[in-house]
Parts: C-alpha cells; sequence; structure tokens
C-alpha cells in the first residue's frame, strides 16, 4: 500500500511540473488567466472587499508602516547616480521634454487670468515684498539726494567730498544724511500703499497671456538646447539627499495628520459609490486591463524566474512538499487501503471497516400487479 501512494504521490509531482517544462507554463498562464476573467465576470466589488477593509489597508501599509532606512538609503544613491550620468552630458532637454506639452502648459497659464491675479495679489502683499521694495525705495531716493542730483548740483566739490570715502562723508555730512534718510523713510511709509498697488497693478498689466506666451517661447528658446548636465551641475553634492531628507520628513508627518485620513477615506468611499456595484470585468475594462494583456504580462515577468526555479529544483521542492501533505497523511493510507480491499474482496480491517462507507442505494420496491378483473359469463 505504501508503494501504490508513493506511486500515485510520484506520479502527480511530474505531473504538475509537466505543466511547467517546455515552456508549458504560458498555457498554464493562459487557462489561470481565463479562469480567473470568467470568474469576475458576474463578481462585483463589493462582494469580495469592502471600503473598511481597504482603509484598513492603508491604514496598516501606508500610514503605520515604518519606512525601512534601506529605502531611502537607495533612493539617495540612485539619485546621486542619475545626477552624474554620463548620458546628461548628450541629453538637451527638449530631448527629453517636447516643445508641445511646454506650450500648452505656457497656455495654461497664461489663460489663468484670476489665479494668475491671486497670486500677484498675495505676492506683492506679503510682509517680504513690502520690506524689500521699501528698502529699494529707500536706498534709490538717498542716493538719488545725496550724489546725484539736490547737494552734488546746488553744493559745490560736494560730489567730490562723497568720493573720498564714507569717514568723509559721516564726518561732514552725518546731520543733512540723517535728516535726507528721516524724510525718505516718512515719504515712503507713507505712500507705501500706494506704491504697492501701483506695482501689483503694473505686474498684473505686464504678465498679460499674450505676454506670457511671448516669454514662454524666448525660455523655451534659452533653455531647449541645453545639456541635462548644465542643469544638474547646480545642485551641490548633498543638495539631492538634504532634498529627499526633507521629502522623507514631509511624508513621514504628513501621513500622520486628520487631512489625509480624511482625505483618502473619502477617495475611498467615492470609488465604491461609483464602482461597488459593478461586475470586477467592467472595472477592469475601465482602467483598460485586458485578459490578453495580463497573460502577456505575466508570462514577460515570470518565465525567467520560473525556469530558473525549474532547473535548480525548487519548484518540485515545492510541489512535492506541497502534495506529500495528503499522500503521506494517514487518512489518505487508510482510504488507500479500504479502497484496494473493496476490490480485492478483502474484509477490511477494523480500522478500514470505522472508515465512513458511501450510502447503499436504496431498494426499489417491486412493482405491484396490475389487478385482473373477473369477466362475469
Amino acid at each position: 500500500m505504501d508503494q501504490a501512494i508513493q506511486a500515485l504521490l510520484e506520479a502527480h509531482v511530474q505531473h504538475e511540473l509537466g505543466r511547467f517544462k517546455s515552456k508549458k507554463y504560458r498555457q498554464t498562464i493562459k487557462e489561470e488567466t481565463a479562469a480567473v476573467f470568467q470568474w469576475i465576470k458576474k463578481l462585483a466589488l463589493k462582494e469580495i472587499i469592502t471600503p473598511e477593509q481597504v482603509i484598513d489597508i492603508i491604514e496598516r501599509n501606508v500610514v503605520e508602516m515604518p519606512v525601512a532606512g534601506g529605502i531611502t538609503e537607495l533612493a539617495g544613491q540612485m539619485s546621486q547616480r542619475v545626477l552624474s550620468s554620463p548620458k546628461n552630458k548628450k541629453t538637451a532637454l527638449e530631448d527629453i521634454f517636447a516643445r508641445k506639452p511646454y506650450d500648452d502648459i505656457v497656455d495654461k497659464i497664461g489663460g489663468m487670468e484670476s489665479a494668475r491675479k491671486a497670486i500677484i495679489g498675495r505676492f506683492v502683499n506679503s510682509s517680504v515684498y513690502s520690506q524689500q521694495i521699501s528698502e529699494v525705495l529707500f536706498v534709490g531716493i538717498k542716493e538719488y539726494l545725496l550724489s546725484e542730483n539736490i547737494l552734488a548740483q546746488k553744493i559745490p566739490g560736494i560730489a567730490s567730498l562723497i568720493k573720498l570715502g564714507k569717514f568723509a562723508v559721516n564726518k561732514t555730512m552725518h546731520p543733512l544724511e540723517l535728516a535726507v534718510e528721516k524724510t525718505v523713510k516718512a515719504y515712503i511709509e507713507k505712500n507705501l500703499g500706494n506704491t504697492i498697488r501701483r506695482s501689483e497693478k503694473s505686474l498684473n498689466n505686464y504678465f498679460d497671456e499674450a505676454h506670457i506666451i511671448e516669454m514662454g517661447d524666448e525660455v523655451w528658446t534659452s533653455i531647449s538646447k541645453t545639456k541635462l548636465s548644465e542643469y544638474f551641475g547646480v545642485l551641490g553634492e548633498g543638495d539631492m539627499e538634504d532634498f529627499l531628507i526633507i521629502g522623507y520628513d514631509f511624508w513621514m508627518h504628513f501621513r500622520k495628520t486628520p487631512y489625509f485620513k480624511e482625505i483618502y477615506t473619502d477617495l475611498v468611499h467615492f470609488f465604491f459609490e461609483k464602482y461597488g456595484n459593478r461586475e470586477l470585468e467592467l472595472i477592469i475594462e475601465d482602467v483598460g486591463v485586458t485578459e490578453k494583456m495580463v497573460v502577456n504580462e505575466l508570462t514577460q515577468s515570470l518565465s525567467h524566474g520560473i525556469e530558473k526555479a525549474l532547473s535548480i529544483g525548487y519548484l518540485e521542492e515545492r510541489i512535492r512538499a506541497r502534495l506529500e501533505n495528503f499522500y503521506l497523511a494517514p487518512q489518505t493510507a487508510e482510504l488507500m487501503g479500504s479502497l484496494m480491499a473493496s476490490k480485492s474482496g478483502k474484509k477490511p480491517s477494523a480500522e478500514e471497516d470505522a472508515l465512513p462507507k458511501p450510502a447503499a442505494p436504496k431498494k426499489k420496491a417491486p412493482a405491484k400487479k396490475p389487478a385482473v378483473k373477473k369477466t362475469t359469463q
């Protein structure tokens, strides 16, 4: 009996291995893919997974799962490899970025008048811009008053005196300079609001749609033929790694925020509202996946691994391990013994007799003979 079981095990192992030998795995992949696509034809999304399960998956694998240090290290090394690639010296911007999408971007920006005005408005009304424009106005007006116009024209020799150096100017003109500074600062402070409004109006007039498109054309002409190595050259040796660290720190914080949780929760529920009652086959079609595509991709991506696993005996080892769980189980031996005994007419042992037996077919009741009517003579 043991020999029979062993023979069946070996036959089954070889049968399963045969499905992968001589590139027959292609047919296996095709058959299994076809079976899956047939299975999902009438199966709706909500029948195999719920929104709550998807949210939990995101929670565990996106929000809570630690980011391994090896990933960030590898990302830094790979970015450095990209920046130092010899191809950068031979590749221009226009080789990787076509002109049409660039023009489309410029046209879109040019047409976003409301957004453009909002950005300019926020910029010119910021404290940074106010400080910068105040400083520029102050320095320009002060230099004009002290060296280029009033004093230089009305006080003989004052321009030569200014050229003697800062010490001479401070010693001779210090009181006058303080008065000029006070007057200029008071003027700028009083008129800063009007200056900013005029500046905002000027920027909006300057950055109109036609001018943006014109500037976009000029920018493309100046940058399109520049090699990538020149752009990457402005980054220092550790700049890219610093950017990766900054991005990593941002992500580690952002993924824990209530905002992110609310966003992905809302998106999951929206997806199920749209697709939950639809068959999986239709959802897959909507995203452009076909049965043929899946077969081709699985075959291309798995072929090398399958052939390697087959050649080194790993595939046989795993098939055998799975099948041995059944063939070497005590219940299988008992079943085989019972079957062999039944076939040979041998009385089964007590253990074999205890095995469940198929129910005997019910005997049909004998058909009743039709009653014979007596005929009167």
